[in-house]
């Protein structure tokens, strides 16, 4: 089986390992079943496995101990967060998680004591995000950072995914990131903005990706089909693991977009442009 973050998906998206470290945070201590698909729950331990490779705590990798010890799995956090350079976004929400952990920990002292130690580094984290927007021209880098990720997009680095999903795929490297980060930390009229802009861009590539005009309508299908290519389920399924917070109702483009596996929401246009698209998904993805 090929690595996802070397072969596959991670090659190019760089998000996936922040939105892990996420995904890690908000599953310690959790006594509900996961709400995810099997597919996207191989995915995630198939990426989960790759990472505790790449990060010090190897020797629980594997013995296989580690995703049954909240303790340990609290210290990798911690290490992910330094390995990674998670932006505003992971950052605040990891911390919320932490904080809410506090409460259920119930009588493991040692759980409580890394849950307490952990909280206040990354509450220190995100409070020193917060300062440095300050100092920075946070505009600016959200500005060079969109720049990127279509110049990524553009270059054919996410051809493996069908048109639409290639601007997904952009927009969530977009909101994990700095230009996220600026979204976030920044006036509704810097915010507004930033997101102007990005809905015409992305209405523009997600058109010339298939060779036609932004008010060209399509039916869905065009633009939900996935191309033949090397590692084809991987790339389907790591979609849909990414778009997994999406809801039908709330997130129908975005939700039809990733969970390709599942019939198309009822609010998913049938017949549809580019500029229909991109900018349903970019109000779906920065406003949920």
């Amino acid at each position: 089986m090929s690595s996802l973050l070397m072969e596959g998906p991670g090659r190019h998206v760089s998000c996936l390992g922040i939105k892990l470290m996420v995904d890690l945070a908000k599953g310690i201590h959790q006594t509900r079943p996961s709400r995810l698909a099997p597919h996207q729950q191989t995915i995630r331990e198939r990426l989960t496995e790759e990472l505790m490779h790449k990060a010090p705590l190897r020797q629980w990798a594997a013995s296989g101990s580690l995703m049954h010890n909240d303790v340990r799995l609290l210290q990798w956090l911690d290490q992910l967060a330094g390995l990674l350079s998670p932006g505003h976004l992971a950052i605040s929400l990891v911390a919320d998680r932490l904080s809410k952990l506090q409460a259920q920990a119930g009588n493991d002292a040692g759980l409580r004591a890394q849950l307490e130690t952990l909280s206040t580094q990354f509450q220190q984290r995100m409070t020193r995000l917060e300062t440095q927007r300050q100092k920075r021209d946070l505009t600016t880098e959200a500005h060079q950072h969109c720049e990127q990720v279509l110049e990524r997009w553009r270059g054919g680095r996410y051809n493996a995914w069908s048109p639409a999903g290639r601007c997904y795929v952009a927009l969530e490297e977009l909101r994990w990131g700095v230009f996220g980060e600026a979204v976030r930390l920044g006036t509704a009229d810097e915010s507004e903005t930033l997101l102007a802009r990005l809905r015409q861009l992305a209405s523009e590539q997600l058109a010339d990706s298939v060779n036609a005009s932004a008010g060209t309508r399509h039916f869905y299908h065009h633009w939900l089909t996935t191309p033949p290519a090397p590692g084809l389920m991987d790339y389907k399924d790591t979609l849909s693991w990414l778009g997994d917070w999406s809801d039908s109702e709330r997130q129908p483009v975005a939700w039809s977009v990733t969970q390709t596996w599942q019939s198309v929401a009822l609010g998913m246009p049938r017949l549809c442009s580019a500029t229909r698209l991109a900018r349903a998904m970019v109000d779906e993805v920065f406003m949920a």
